[in-house]
């Protein structure tokens, strides 16, 4: 019987694994970014880096050019709901989240200079502010800034989210809500998701139903505005108001 020295036997020699490629590639990516910015990086390498936060242990480069293949913008990236992002960009749920939460907080940001008691005296800064806030929007949606008499801003209120296509809207909760503000002007506006900057008649109809209910309680509506990700249409500018 032969017997075996177990501590004898020859260590079995193990190779370290080599590290996947992209490990060295996300590290490259934030040295560059922490060093320089973002001048630094190609367009989709700062998406591809936001994205390994959380995409710990797979390529990101993938992921950040199919969300612009497929959205066209980084706007429209950061506006997209959770499904699409994840059913159209084949993101996982946490990082659809993550761009989710960077999209509110842009416009969070945005929104921080609306704030109550602001003067509202530029068209073009409320046509952008609120091209900002519902231009890319997948669905419609109707918006109001609440003004008093020396346009100094009471509110800035989302009223109706619709679908792709149609909003329901009331007039009659529009200007209860105007009431209860103690608001005496009004600046409406709503988005085309399709991206047309044409009023439809369903537009104009519901405009004039408004401003003739506004007029008969006193309030002034100043414009209202369809805005997309590319431009706006003013009912003012267009004789319509």
């Amino acid at each position: 019987m032969v017997e075996i020295d177990l501590k004898q036997q020859p260590k079995t020699s193990v190779r370290a694994k080599a590290l996947p490629g992209y490990v060295g590639h996300r590290q490259r990516l934030r040295e560059k970014y922490a060093e320089t910015g973002m001048d630094a990086l190609q367009d989709y390498e700062l998406l591809e880096l936001l994205l390994t936060y959380s995409i710990p242990h797979r390529d990101t480069k993938p992921y950040a050019k199919k969300l612009l293949a497929v959205f066209q913008s980084f706007r429209r990236i950061i506006e997209a709901d959770l499904s699409s992002l994840q059913s159209l960009g084949g993101l996982p749920l946490q990082s659809a989240l993550q761009l989710k939460a960077m999209g509110d907080l842009f416009r969070l940001a945005n929104k921080e200079e609306f704030k109550r008691g602001r003067v509202i005296s530029s068209p073009e800064h409320v046509t952008s502010f609120l091209r900002e806030q519902i231009g890319s929007r997948p669905r419609e949606v109707f918006t109001a800034l609440f003004l008093d008499h020396r346009n100094h801003l009471l509110a800035f209120e989302h009223l109706q989210e619709g679908t792709v296509d149609h909003t329901a809207v009331y007039p009659r909760e529009i200007l209860k809500r105007a009431l209860e503000l103690g608001a005496t002007g009004l600046i409406l506006s709503h988005n085309h998701p399709a991206g047309s900057l044409e009023a439809s008649e369903g537009d104009k109809q519901l405009t004039r139903q408004i401003l003739s209910a506004a007029r008969a309680m006193g309030i002034t509506i100043h414009d209202h505005l369809i805005v997309t990700t590319e431009g706006h249409y003013s009912f003012r500018q267009a004789g319509l108001l």
